[in-house]
């Protein structure tokens, strides 16, 4: 997940050094429930809330500059006050166990008051959503098939923190590899199945941290963004029915991820606003309960790529209702227009409806342009004159049941009757 083994403690350093100060302020705090609801989704005190996580944030940033950003859940930091200051903002936090949640080794007695300290200091605030346990235990880096912690203590550590805080789940992220059946066997240590896929790199990347030999960061056949996808629905096979997916999103440049004296300038590359906003409708597409974002600490505070994601994040803040919303079964049918490339995935269509609104999300999965006619639409659209085009100042006319449209490459057209 990150560029070597230094980085990969980061995130355990930032959200796991808790001063013991301040604790009268937490202790006056209503304790929320967190559960995986109905629909997958986490929900607070039966509210349902859709996940727009970040490990951490560009140095010298806030936690009132993360909202700002768009994300409603942070990793916590590292004093008490801080926490309140993050209730009052309206964000979430979430911290990590690390190694204490390896009941498979070590001093168990003494893991198990490391969890029970932190479960005091933090578990009763209201801005905890949930716990997370330890970092891509299936797999090690260089030798992928050796697991850096082995599931049955992983499990015997769930059940102790769920025996001492049952009102908060567990966050579990893996690595983009591994077989199904193995991911599995982790499957009882967590409420939250994640994984984390970052495919976007410069040609000729040299070797690095999670870049397999021959220069590939997740291990499946497509290395496109449309890879995002694939990856939910594999979390999906691995979680249980009661489970939550999630999944970590590239918020960096891999070669940004070098020391300054050893990074090739011609080969910082990070995510479009295009591929950013791809890769988070196409998870939600698949069916993904929450995203995550990893490596903006190695994003300079001022950078462009910054302010295209804070575009992607509010749009997805102003329509998780949509997001929240009811998906429907029904898939329209699509036939394509010469635009002389071949079809391969082609375009994902997912219909929600909410209280007053039927939306269809239309991602194009290919690199290149694409047209259709959408038929056959949902019933629910039976009625439906015309459709916005949410964001672009546009409607789409249908007629006999049926309307076109075009797609740029990964474009992404969301659209949306009117409001009943």
């Amino acid at each position: 997940m990150m560029s070597r083994e230094g980085t990969r403690r980061l995130t355990a350093s930032l959200m796991t050094i808790l001063a013991p100060a301040s604790v009268a302020s937490v202790a006056a705090a209503v304790e929320p429930v967190v559960r995986v609801g109905a629909n997958r989704f986490l929900t607070v005190d039966d509210e349902p809330v859709f996940v727009i996580g970040a490990y951490h944030l560009p140095a010298g940033m806030t936690l009132a500059d993360g909202q700002a950003i768009g994300f409603n859940l942070l990793g916590a930091p590292g004093k008490l006050e801080d926490w309140d200051e993050a209730h009052r903002l309206g964000v979430y936090l979430w911290t990590s166990f690390g190694g204490a949640f390896d009941f498979g080794t070590g001093d168990v007695d003494k893991k198990r008051q490391q969890i029970r300290e932190r479960v005091e200091q933090t578990g009763r605030h209201p801005a905890l959503l949930f716990w997370e346990s330890i970092d891509e235990p299936a797999w090690t880096d260089k030798q992928p098939a050796k697991p850096r912690q082995r599931p049955e203590g992983m499990v015997a550590g769930y059940r102790y923190l769920k025996s001492i805080d049952p009102n908060h789940p567990v966050y579990l992220n893996h690595a983009p590899r591994n077989t199904v059946e193995t991911l599995r066997r982790y499957s009882p240590s967590t409420d939250i199945v994640c994984v984390d896929i970052y495919p976007i790199l410069p040609p000729q990347l040299r070797p690095m941290f999670a870049i397999t030999p021959d220069g590939r960061h997740g291990d499946l056949p497509n290395q496109t963004p449309s890879c995002v996808g694939e990856y939910v629905d594999k979390m999906r096979r691995v979680a249980h029915d009661d489970q939550a997916v999630f999944i970590v999103l590239q918020a960096f440049a891999w070669e940004q991820l070098r020391d300054a004296a050893e990074r090739d300038a011609t080969k910082i590359r990070y995510p479009t606003y295009a591929e950013s906003r791809f890769m988070a409708y196409h998870a939600i597409l698949h069916g993904v309960n929450g995203l995550m974002y990893w490596g903006l600490a190695y994003v300079p505070p001022e950078h462009a790529f910054l302010d295209e994601l804070r575009r992607v994040l509010h749009e997805l803040r102003d329509h998780s209702d949509m997001i929240l919303g009811r998906s429907l079964l029904h898939r329209p049918t699509l036939r394509y227009h010469e635009r002389g490339s071949t079809i391969t995935g082609g375009i994902e269509v997912l219909a929600k409806q909410t209280r007053d609104k039927v939306y269809l999300i239309a991602a194009n999965t290919s690199i290149d342009p694409a047209a259709a006619d959408f038929s056959a639409l949902p019933p629910e659209l039976a009625d439906a004159k015309q459709l916005n085009v949410v964001g672009e100042n546009r409607t789409v006319p249908i007629a006999n049941g049926a309307f076109f449209d075009e797609f740029k490459g990964l474009d992404v057209h969301v659209y949306a009757t009117q409001r009943r």
